[in-house]
């Protein structure tokens, strides 16, 4: 994580602005969501990693492009006709952090999508967590 961050700043030369650490803090909240939700979703499929990959991947695609990364006019497709969906996106979510870092001068939506980020974080290990002590208690 921060050495992705270390190469985009000091080797390809992008400004990051003066919010550095507030960039670090989303970069740790968006990583520890993404590595949660792909445990839940390990857990929860008993079947092979190759169907866990396939499945994580599409749903990381879909929710890349329902964010707008893929089509810059979908994130506000959806924000017009599905608002909720950007708020239960962790792509969008993600993605708006880092547009507020940069865009604005408060850091009232910032802190909303963090919020958000985090309180599926939790979502997704305390799930990953029942799923596997389930799993671990039934071959008992």
């Amino acid at each position: 994580m921060s050495l992705v961050l270390l190469f985009l700043r000091f080797a390809l030369g992008i400004e990051f602005g003066e919010r550095v650490l507030l960039l670090i803090l989303t970069t740790f909240v968006a990583t520890a969501t993404g590595m949660s939700f792909g445990s839940f979703i390990s857990a929860l499929i008993r079947k092979g990693e190759n169907l866990k990959v396939a499945l994580i991947v599409s749903v990381t695609m879909v929710g890349s492009f329902l964010s707008g990364m893929m089509y810059a006019q979908m994130k506000y497709i959806i924000h017009n006709n599905l608002p909720f969906l950007s708020y239960i996106n962790p792509v969008s979510l993600i993605t708006d952090s880092f547009y507020s870092l940069y865009y604005f001068e408060t850091l009232e939506r910032w802190s909303t999508n963090i919020v958000i980020l985090m309180i599926m974080t939790f979502v997704f290990s305390t799930a990953t967590y029942m799923v596997l002590r389930r799993r671990k208690y039934a071959s008992l």
